[in-house]
């Protein structure tokens, strides 16, 4: 027994060492990053870690900071920050990203509607690829059967098609339209203006004449926003001759020149890109508008309206403010 007694004692001494130096001595405090956000406190253990890192955000703008000061960073959400649509007593409203079709407003955009003179912008694309700018027409009576009180125009009067696509545009001359039309041959430009649609996802729409003074033309705000992309984007001209506030156009027999005006109000606006106004009783006042914003490609449609041009400057304004 007394041969063993310095061994245990020994031992004893030994474990009481150990115990000493972890109770004075801690683990060892981690040195790198995949250490430290490994010391994190367990729910099971009770352990608390030597170090443990702050919580870093990162905010919307693309800046890093504490989370307590995360709220600041984050921006509010998008119904906090933009103003509501204006309020408008229209058949059918539809403001939206022309490149994207994004809407930012929509209302009975699928309602078909009587088109008016918003017909013309698919006249025109049909006169940009049928006939030649230069070829010569001569006004007849029966082309005045589309509106008698046309002053402009005269019968026996001769136009280039390139004039009397500018008639169409800025005074929006039906005579002109139904000029056209005459000359190419009046069955064979309807259906070219409606296989065209149908080509063009318009499913909507329908031509009965080339003006648009019949309510047989009818089409909605999807398929105007669809027609307003493709001119953009193929026969950009067409809008360049729209937002021309006026021109000078040439009678070819007698060579004189007469300036006509755009009844557009946009007509002539920095940021106007083109478009087309048209008014029927049956239509009421309808307005297709595409606008400019730095990147931004707004297009705009009323219709059904009793202030195209004002409920249209209301959807404007509130674009251009919200949507940069």
């Amino acid at each position: 027994m007394n041969n063993y007694f310095p061994k245990f004692a020994f031992l004893i001494v030994m474990i009481g060492a150990v115990l000493f130096s972890r109770m004075a001595y801690p683990a060892a405090a981690p040195t790198t990053l995949a250490e430290m956000n490994s010391a994190k406190p367990s729910a099971q253990s009770g352990e608390v870690p030597l170090f443990v890192l702050p919580q870093v955000v990162v905010s919307a703008q693309g800046g890093a900071g504490d989370a307590s000061s995360a709220d600041a960073n984050v921006p509010a959400p998008l119904s906090t920050r933009i103003a509501p649509p204006p309020a408008l007593q229209d058949a059918a409203v539809l403001a939206a990203d022309l490149k994207t079709g994004t809407a930012y407003d929509a209302v009975n955009t699928d309602r078909r509607w009587p088109t008016a003179s918003l017909t013309k912008l698919m006249s025109a694309t049909i006169i940009e690829d049928k006939l030649d700018p230069s070829t010569r027409i001569t006004i007849t009576e029966n082309m005045f059967a589309a509106d008698p009180q046309e002053q402009t125009l005269v019968v026996g009067g001769t136009y280039t098609v390139s004039d009397l696509l500018r008639f169409m545009l800025l005074p929006s001359s039906n005579v002109a339209a139904e000029a056209v039309a005459a000359f190419y041959g009046r069955d064979a430009f309807l259906a070219e203006m409606n296989a065209r649609a149908a080509a063009w996802g318009m499913e909507d729409a329908h031509f009965d004449d080339p003006s648009g003074i019949s309510a047989g033309d009818q089409s909605t705000a999807n398929d105007f926003l669809k027609l307003a992309q493709k001119i953009y984007a193929d026969y950009p001209q067409i809008f360049q001759i729209s937002r021309t506030p006026q021109v000078s156009i040439t009678e070819e027999n007698s060579g004189k020149k007469i300036v006509i005006k755009s009844i557009n109000s946009f007509a002539g606006e920095p940021d106007f890109v083109g478009g087309k106004t048209g008014r029927t009783d049956q239509a009421g006042g309808n307005l297709l508008s595409v606008f400019r914003n730095g990147s931004k490609t707004f297009f705009i449609v009323v219709l059904g309206s009793d202030d195209r041009f004002g409920d249209t400057q209301k959807l404007h304004d509130w674009l251009m403010a919200n949507f940069k």
